[in-house]
């Protein structure tokens, strides 16, 4: 599938756009932290207090320019992680993206490993480096059952993200507009929505797998302030349908920002799953009937950078929820280096089964390094 692609992008490229350039370009962070944490007593044998994550990512790529203004690249990302506690939103411990991206007057097409239209088109609450909002890395200090996946256990019984990535970073086709009015809209194909980054269970029976997505993006300058905003809505066959939006207001350092996403059924999708068996949690495909927001305020100024977030998802069917309050500092006390410290309240509460809930407190400090 990979080379047809492949020669299907190639393919497009004009005859007579032959001269040019080739370019290579490439950057990467690496980072690792310490957490002390506080939780529930019925963690205590899952749970550690003190918790080292690390992680490693290099961004690379590769490809001609050619005169006319037209590019063709290769893009090969790759990951790498220690001590994680929900293995997931890197395809495990090691974790790669690799994709094509041709670029021309008429837009953007590209094709591979990579997030869909709706994902890469959205805005929401800022970010202060490691600490976002969405796919929390919370995660980390203060584990939760809502959110598994393993070499058997394998759950999402709520969201978590208000960005569309059911179909995670699966194999997929996607074209971008040509800005127009300081708007772009996306749209992507995926053969097959299973994805170690993504949320569908591998002990799911969906024969039905594909999955269709939508993005649009504006961005627009006023005299006082700059605002971002996007809208995304996903159809995944026979699993659910999804709609998100965002917004983004900036001004002199300070970044207010917020998003929300809906994920539902009709009577034509897969029932939700339960079961006994310790292969299929309690609703493992609950996130497909939930909803999830967040909220954040950040300010940066020079090398420092403060944020606050929040986010929240609850599953509609039952009463698994989640809850996490993020206020994290980072300090870039060389131009290739940062360190951080932040502090971090979480709640997850599993269908009222105390042994799988969890809450708590942690405080972490870190360092990051980039190239």
């Amino acid at each position: 599938m990979k080379k047809i692609l492949f020669f299907a992008l190639v393919a497009g490229i004009s005859s007579k756009a032959v001269a040019g350039e080739f370019v290579y370009n490439y950057s990467g962070t690496a980072n690792t932290f310490y957490g002390y944490s506080d939780y529930n007593k019925s963690k205590k044998n899952h749970q550690k207090h003190s918790n080292t994550p690390s992680s490693a990512e290099i961004y690379t790529s590769a490809g001609y320019e050619f005169n006319n203004g037209n590019s063709l690249m290769l893009n090969v990302d790759a990951q790498i992680a220690g001590d994680k506690k929900i293995r997931d939103y890197n395809q495990g411990t090691w974790g790669e993206n690799i994709y094509l991206v041709y670029n021309s007057k008429y837009g953007e097409l590209s094709a591979g490993q990579m997030y869909n239209a709706a994902y890469q088109m959205a805005v929401g609450a800022p970010s202060v480096g490691y600490f976002r909002a969405n796919n929390s890395p919370i995660t980390d200090f203060l584990i939760t059952n809502n959110w598994q996946r393993g070499k058997k256990p394998t759950a999402y019984r709520t969201l978590n993200s208000t960005y569309l990535n059911t179909d995670g970073d699966a194999l997929k086709i996607a074209y971008t507009t040509p800005e127009f009015y300081k708007t772009k809209a996306s749209f992507s194909y995926t053969p097959d929505s299973y994805s170690k980054a993504g949320l569908l269970s591998k002990q799911s029976k969906y024969e039905h797998r594909s999955s269709y997505a939508a993005g649009i993006y504006n961005s627009h300058e006023f005299k006082y302030f700059s605002l971002e905003s996007s809208f995304g809505y996903a159809f995944n066959h026979k699993n659910n349908q999804e709609i998100s939006a965002g917004l983004s207001l900036y001004r002199k350092g300070w970044t207010l920002g917020g998003s929300y996403r809906k994920s539902f059924t009709s009577s034509h999708d897969y029932a939700l799953s339960s079961s006994k068996d310790n292969d299929y949690p309690f609703f493992f495909d609950g996130f497909r009937r939930s909803e999830a927001y967040n909220l954040g305020l950040s300010y940066e100024i020079g090398p420092f950078k403060t944020g606050i977030t929040y986010f929240h998802s609850k599953a509609d069917k039952t009463n698994n929820e989640d809850h996490i309050i993020t206020f994290a500092n980072r300090y870039a006390f060389y131009k290739n280096a940062a360190i951080y410290l932040a502090t971090a309240f979480a709640e997850y509460k599993a269908n009222n089964v105390e042994v799988m809930s969890n809450r708590g407190t942690a405080v972490i400090m870190g360092l990051e390094l980039e190239i």
